[in-house]
């Protein structure tokens, strides 16, 4: 099946430096000129067996002022690296666990965003959380300080699988967590997992339903994988296999259009299309965006050059090619495929001319894609061999 983490293996076996036909950066589309914010919460109440994402439980003696001022200071950062103030359009606390963060942090990085940047009117800012960090004034306070978009890891809606996966929180925290998340922003999603071992599709039918009862708008649902490094990988635990998590997924997609849910993304599922995430299709659709704090990653675009940064700095000078692998790794992964306009604005080169046409035309009479000259997308059938159909396509 399909992952992040796949993909950025990928990714790092097949880049290498190619710039034949490589033209200058061009000017944005609509909307895509337009600046996405991430900012960075490294901490966790705790660790999670499956979680390869993760950097240390919040510690005792956690300074929280100290990372305000390390926000402050990378925001001002990327503020004077522009001639004119920037607009932004959404912003992402996401980590970790942002929700360990107090309302107050959160309000003040905010308006130091405001003072900085132009803020679009209807900017999305989005805080993912924890049911194991819920408390309802606190969650109100958050909507107050301005977050409008709610992501909650909820994980699992079953009690033994919730233990299984290292969760410390209970099916009844989640429930009441969902239920006022719901009702308080205007924006709100839950992440579940599937392909748990023994999982059956009738007791994963039964956790969407329960989801679903609390009137979402947006859900994202993402496979099981034991990656290296984690204590699932230490203890051994072994995958669902793969003919069991495909039939999972497969069934789990007709399911949610059965229901009105469209598939915009690999594992994201929304009811319509203003209930997508603006920030995360910022990422997959190759727009700007800046990391803010320690381990926050992002992608620039600037005086005709393309950054990666790091640390809410700068880092190193991607080329062109290298951009343009990301944005198809990237760009597939969604419902909508790859605008050759929007591929050539962020990388310079023009998309067809960095695909196999040879391999671009057999795969579309596999039907695993379809295209025009002004886009690419995966069929039903392609988006389950998306890994192998990149492989294909560059080589």
């Amino acid at each position: 099946m399909v992952g992040m983490n796949k993909g950025d293996s990928l990714y790092k076996q097949t880049v290498t430096e190619q710039t034949a036909g490589v033209g200058n950066i061009a000017v944005g589309l609509p909307d895509d000129d337009k600046l996405a914010v991430y900012i960075h919460f490294p901490y966790c109440k705790s660790r999670c067996p499956y979680c390869d994402f993760f950097r240390a439980v919040l510690p005792k003696s956690f300074d929280e002022n100290a990372l305000v001022q390390r926000y402050l200071s990378d925001i001002a950062y990327f503020a004077d690296l522009f001639a004119q103030k920037q607009t932004v359009k959404s912003v992402f606390f996401g980590g970790g666990t942002p929700s360990l963060l107090s309302p107050l942090a959160v309000d003040v990085v905010l308006n130091e965003l405001q003072k900085k940047f132009n803020v679009a009117h209807h900017v999305e800012i989005s805080l993912e959380a924890n049911p194991n960090t819920f408390e309802r004034d606190k969650f109100l306070a958050f909507h107050h300080a301005g977050i409008n978009r709610l992501s909650l890891g909820v994980q699992a809606l079953h009690s033994e699988d919730l233990k299984k996966l290292g969760r410390t929180h209970s099916l009844s925290d989640a429930l009441t967590a969902m239920e006022l998340g719901s009702k308080t922003f205007p924006k709100f999603s839950i992440d579940l997992i599937y392909a748990r071992p023994g999982q059956q599709w009738d007791n994963w039918q039964r956790e969407i339903d329960t989801a679903l009862q609390f009137d979402l708008s947006h859900i994202s649902l993402y496979e099981l994988s034991i990656e290296e490094g984690t204590p699932f990988y230490r203890k051994n635990v072994q995958p669902m296999d793969e003919e069991n998590s495909l039939s999972l997924y497969n069934n789990t997609v007709s399911y949610l259009r059965s229901l009105g849910f469209q598939r915009y993304e690999v594992s994201n599922f929304a009811k319509s299309v203003s209930a997508q995430s603006i920030h995360n299709l910022t990422y997959w659709q190759g727009g700007d965006y800046i990391g803010i704090g320690e381990g926050a990653h992002g992608r620039l675009r600037l005086n005709g050059q393309i950054f990666a940064t790091l640390d809410g700095q700068l880092a190193e000078n991607l080329s062109p090619y290298e951009r343009a692998l990301e944005l198809l790794l990237m760009g597939l992964r969604i419902e909508d495929g790859i605008s050759e306009n929007r591929f050539y604005n962020a990388c310079g080169i023009h998309l067809f001319d960095f695909l196999s046409k040879k391999m671009t035309k057999r795969l579309a009479q596999l039907n695993l894609l379809c295209y025009d000259d002004a886009n690419i997308k995966l069929t039903d059938k392609g988006f389950i061999l998306l890994d192998e159909i990149i492989l294909e396509l560059v080589s």
